[in-house]
């Protein structure tokens, strides 16, 4: 599985020896990722190596997906795209005309690869969303990804906030 991060922080002309060399260098990173003196090849650190051969899971965020859908030096990362999942993190965040604009931009993506309505699974992400309003934040979901959802006992999954036992104690 090929995995891409098409970003903003990704420099257009970087090689990828200079990113994995910059990656390398973030102790965080290393750390958590358990590397040591390489970055696996499955993992497309530079743009050219994204466009040569799309990723199989793509991260980037809605202003460098306009770019994307825009330009048309991008157009190989969409070429026989197999689009399945969409996921938004912090969709709570996601209000007004920054809501109509990401609504419009995944519309317009589902367009550019063919996809009707239905045959993807869209995923939004929140640690702040009132789960007691199960029915309208379906309906949010709906408006925003332009994907039907199952009805809001399934279509929206909660968690409980624990403190943590070092913070309960005190």
């Amino acid at each position: 599985i090929t995995f891409g991060r098409f970003t903003g922080q990704i420099r257009s002309g970087i090689a990828r020896e200079e990113e994995e060399k910059r990656l390398l260098q973030n102790p965080t990173l290393t750390e958590a990722l358990g590397l040591n003196d390489h970055i696996s090849r499955s993992w497309l650190l530079s743009r050219a190596e994204m466009l040569e051969t799309p990723p199989q899971i793509l991260v980037t965020n809605y202003a460098m997906l306009e770019h994307l859908l825009l330009l048309p030096r991008n157009a190989g990362l969409f070429a026989n795209a197999d689009l399945r999942f969409i996921v938004l993190d912090e969709v709570h965040s996601y209000a007004g005309a920054q809501a109509i604009e990401v609504a419009f931009l995944l519309r317009k993506l589902k367009t550019r690869l063919g996809i009707s309505e239905g045959q993807i699974r869209a995923i939004g992400t929140s640690a702040s969303l009132d789960q007691t309003r199960r029915p309208e934040l379906v309906t949010f979901a709906q408006n925003l990804f332009g994907e039907p959802f199952p009805a809001p006992d399934n279509a929206v999954i909660t968690g409980k906030r624990v403190l943590h036992t070092a913070l309960a104690e005190t």
